[in-house]
């Protein structure tokens, strides 16, 4: 700071010789106090910023996956199909067991047998499933003619008209035809091993609603299925 005075007195009497002389004390500017600097201004901190979220953005929450209404099960429309299941036959009768049961016969039932390529077939009334004594002595007939052994068998299929709504009625119908066949040919010599029972219900095919089919198996030439 003094220095600078010193140069602008110098610089005053060099080029102004008009000016009157300016004489400057180098000892009393020495003498004078040195200026404190100013301290430096504290620079003010800059003010919170608060971040404003965009309010136009879509906030999109997961969502789960709505639960299906459970499906009510679907009713058939027709009658499902019968499993055919060959029974397992019962074991033969010890030495001295009581003889089978009879098979049940009436006299007025209106059973009657015709004889088939294959063996026998037997007709039923509406409902019914006693034989008569006609179609148990046609039983008989076919039991005697049948060649002797093991290999031969005897496949009852039993039938009997029914409607989808009540596929049921048919089955139970058809399974009791088909025993008292069986207890017929059990009752003629025919061990039950070698019975095979089926009631196939409404599943009559072409042939007459109300019958059993005994075909026999195993004998030379003879048909296997009609």
């Amino acid at each position: 700071m003094r220095f600078m005075l010193f140069l602008c007195a110098v610089s005053l009497s060099a080029t102004s010789p008009a000016l009157a002389q300016v004489t400057v004390d180098l000892h009393a500017l020495q003498a004078l106090p040195d200026r404190p600097e100013a301290a430096p201004r504290p620079r003010a901190a800059p003010p919170n910023l608060v971040r404003v979220p965009n309010t136009t953005a879509k906030l999109t929450a997961p969502v789960a996956p709505a639960t299906p209404a459970p499906v009510p099960p679907a009713i058939p429309q027709a009658e499902p199909d019968t499993a055919v299941v060959n029974p397992v036959a019962p074991p033969e009768p010890a030495p001295g067991a009581p003889p089978p049961p009879p098979p049940p016969v009436s006299e007025t039932a209106a059973t009657k047998a015709a004889p088939t390529t294959a063996g026998l077939r037997l007709t039923f009334a509406p409902g019914a499933s006693d034989l008569s004594p006609d179609s148990t002595a046609s039983i008989k007939e076919l039991t005697e003619a049948a060649p002797p052994g093991d290999s031969t068998t005897f496949n009852v299929q039993a039938y009997a008209p029914g409607t989808p709504d009540d596929p049921s009625t048919a089955r139970r119908i058809s399974l009791s035809r088909a025993m008292a066949v069986r207890s017929a040919l059990v009752a003629d010599g025919i061990p039950s091993a070698r019975i095979f029972v089926r009631a196939l219900g409404a599943q009559h095919g072409d042939g007459p609603a109300d019958r059993v089919d005994v075909d026999v198996e195993g004998a030379p030439g003879q048909a296997k299925q009609k």
